[in-house]
């Protein structure tokens, strides 16, 4: 009985074990409030590392694993975009995902700054426009999130799990015999044929020889006759041609007087006028500095709680020659222009005035 008991116990922990160790098929889901960030962000390192790119279709999550690939559907338009994440955001309570300028493009946000979203795991790594969600039917398993980190070393096994390998050489099997085909038989060569004898060499004579007469002598050459002169050239008279008549040069032609022509007097160039301002200056607040003074000032132009206000505001100052900067303090983007002189300000306040900027705040730098 009490083998029956202990054997009931050690069931019901093993299936208890395995139902607590079964993973969760609910897929992920999330519906909030996104927002964007973009340019201004550009060649900056995200929180994992990664440089930011507001071309890119990434995003910022609070809580999911950098890497995971995303749907996120504006509720409003039904329109679909996949991305990636790899940054942590926003840090506004109401907001669940921040994604890049290229992402609210695709979402059509751009204007509007924030949108309605549906955000969901991604069924493929395919980033861009459109993207299907993990179907939410029952039992549809929840896919993997795609990590970055570089994937875990091997564990190397140990010495006593490790099988020793015989090194006996094992002995090899002779080879089956491999049948051979039959090569035709050469044939015979040719029986070498003898050598002729060498001739046998004639007998020496015995006779003397018939004696020698002498030869007559040739005749003296007979010198050749020289071939005769030819007779030389006769003179050809050429009959002179009859005397040709050379015309006169004709007179060159003679211009009729006429009026002088008369060159235009030069027109003076005027120089353009200067452009004459009829906005006022923005003013300052928190007073316009000393001229004299040698410390450095910042002009705050706009604090902005929709990124892309804050981009325009930047473009704006940015074509007039300015040099702005962003601030980035809690939901407000802030547009500045740092390392400012007290002598330059009073021309840089009426730049301001034209570009339709009404004040600047005024704050000394460290």
């Amino acid at each position: 009985m009490k083998r029956l008991i202990s054997f009931l116990l050690i069931v019901t922990g093993i299936t208890v074990f395995s139902f607590a160790q079964t993973p969760g098929t609910e897929p992920f889901r999330q519906e909030g409030i996104a927002s964007w960030y973009g340019g201004e962000f550009d060649g900056k390192p995200t929180a994992s590392g990664e440089i930011f790119n507001s071309g890119f279709f990434t995003a910022a999550h609070q809580t999911l694993p950098y890497g995971t690939i995303i749907v996120v559907t504006n509720k409003q338009n039904n329109r679909r975009v996949t991305v990636r994440v790899n940054d942590r955001g926003p840090f506004v309570s109401s907001r669940i995902i921040d994604v890049s300028r290229a992402a609210a493009e695709v979402l059509d946000m751009l204007t509007t700054g924030t949108a309605p979203v549906i955000v969901e795991l991604a069924q493929n790594t395919a980033l861009g426009p459109g993207g299907e969600p993990v179907p939410t039917a029952a039992g549809a398993e929840t896919p993997q999130a795609i990590s970055q980190v570089s994937p875990t070393p091997p564990v190397a096994s140990s010495p006593a799990a490790q099988v020793p390998v015989d090194q006996t050489p094992l002995t090899q099997a002779p080879a089956a015999p491999q049948a051979v085909a039959p090569q035709p038989a050469p044939a015979p060569s040719p029986a070498p044929v003898p050598a002729a004898p060498p001739p046998a060499s004639p007998p020496p004579q015995t006779t003397q020889p018939p004696p020698q007469t002498a030869p007559a002598p040739s005749p003296a050459p007979v010198p050749a006759a020289p071939p005769p002169a030819s007779p030389p050239p006769q003179p050809q008279y050429v009959q002179p041609l009859p005397p040709q008549t050379i015309p006169a040069p004709s007179p060159a032609p003679v211009p009729e007087p006429g009026p002088a022509p008369v060159t235009p007097a030069p027109v003076p160039s005027q120089a353009p006028a200067a452009p004459a301002y009829s906005a006022a200056p923005a003013e300052i607040r928190g007073g316009m500095p000393p001229a004299g003074s040698a410390k450095m000032y910042r002009l705050q132009v706009g604090a902005y709680s929709v990124p892309r206000n804050a981009v325009d505001a930047f473009d704006k100052l940015k074509n007039a020659g300015l040099s702005p900067a962003y601030e980035r303090s809690g939901d407000y983007y802030r547009v500045v222009l740092p390392g400012l002189r007290a002598r330059d300000i009073p021309s840089i306040t009426q730049t301001l005035g034209n570009l339709g900027f009404r004040e600047a705040l005024i704050r000394e730098e460290n």
